[in-house]
This record gives C-alpha cells, structure tokens and sequence, in this order.
C-alpha cells in the first residue's frame, strides 16, 4: 500500500523520470520548424523548473501554455542569437586563415564574444520561463546572473557541453547516443540545469510568486 502513495520516493522519481521523457519529446516536436528553437527551449525550462518545484501538473498542457506565453521574446532572443552565433563563427573561420598579427588579435576577440553569447544562451530561456519582464530587463538579468554566479555558470557549461562533445567522439555508438538524445537527452541536461537554477531564482523571487505559471 506505501508503493500507491503519492509521495513514496519510487513513485515521484518514476513521475520526475515520466515528465523529463514527455518533455524531451515534446521539445523536439516544437524543434522541427527551426525557428521555433527558442520557444520550444523556454517551455522545457518552464516545465523542468517546475518539476525540480514538485508542481508540474500536466506536463503537455503546461508545456504548451508556456511555449504560447513565451513564444514572442523567446523567438525574438533565439533569432538574435543565431544570428550572432553564425557571424561569429564564419568570422572566426576567415581569420584563422590569416596570418597577420591583427587578425589573430581578432580571432581571440571574436572566440571571446562567442564564449559571452553562450553564457548568455544558458541563462535567458530560464530567465524568460521564470520571470515575467520587459525582453531588455531579461536579457541584462541574465548576463548579471551568469557572472554573479559564475561557478554555477561553469557547472551549467560543463552540464550542457560535455554530453554533447562525448556524442560527437564515438561515431560508433552514434545510434545508442541518438536514441538517448531522442528520448530524454535533453529534458535531462535541462533537469540537471534546473536544480541549480532553481536554487538561484527561488531567492528572486517572493515566496508566493516561485516559479511563474505561464
């Protein structure tokens, strides 16, 4: 009878394991169109927030509501990104063909500013699924965050980074690592990056308020 409470431990890591796994399939379904990256990012956060809460009632519907709510400045701050993240990287691809001093004082600023965008990508689509604020607010918040809290900044780069570096070596596995990815590899990263951001948002936050509802 203790296995049927809804609080036994077998049964919330069963439901946390079951809300990833829907999450991650659902983020790839809204992925599909590209463009809609961002978006579909910022409901995932949205819906493992919630879930390292312990309120994620419904995960479709909520994921959905988010995805809606939050469509506009997530797309917004997804197109900018990519489009910053291509420049920088056809940049930095012409000037490592360059021998000149200048160039390669260019090459290490370009690297720099990619390194910047990317701290910036892990925390915007959080920041915008947590709080409810203007698109420039959010933005500036989550670059205040990234360096207020940069070991938590590092832990989030490695979280997010060394699963898909250890994809990219072993060809050979690439079927296992797919199967992974399709199914839960990337609900779990945003889990995992949610219970650290969730420790840093809770204090952002008035108690009645937490994580927002979209």
């Amino acid at each position: 009878m203790n296995l049927m409470n809804q609080d036994n431990i077998v049964h919330v890591i069963l439901n946390k394991i079951g809300d990833i796994v829907l999450c991650n399939l659902l983020f790839l379904l809204c992925c599909i169109p590209v463009v809609t990256i961002g978006p579909s990012l910022t409901a995932l956060y949205h819906c493992m927030l919630r879930t390292v809460k312990g309120n994620l009632n419904g995960a479709v519907k909520t994921f959905f509501r988010a995805f809606r709510e939050n469509f506009r400045q997530s797309l917004t701050v997804w197109l900018l990104i990519l489009a910053a993240g291509l420049i920088l990287l056809f940049n930095i691809r012409f000037l490592q063909s360059r021998t000149e001093s200048a160039a390669l004082a260019l090459l290490w600023c370009s690297a720099g500013i990619l390194c910047l965008l990317f701290l910036f990508a892990l925390y915007i689509f959080p920041v915008i699924a947590a709080f409810s604020n203007r698109l420039s607010a959010l933005c500036r918040n989550a670059f205040l965050l990234a360096f207020m809290h940069f070991p938590t900044t590092l832990l989030l780069a490695v979280i997010t980074l060394l699963p898909m570096y250890i994809t990219c070596q072993d060809l050979e596995l690439l079927p296992l690592y797919a199967f992974c990815w399709f199914f839960f590899g990337f609900g779990l990263t945003a889990f995992l990056n949610s219970l650290l951001l969730y420790r840093i948002f809770k204090k952002l936050l008035p108690p009645e308020e937490d994580i927002r509802e979209a």
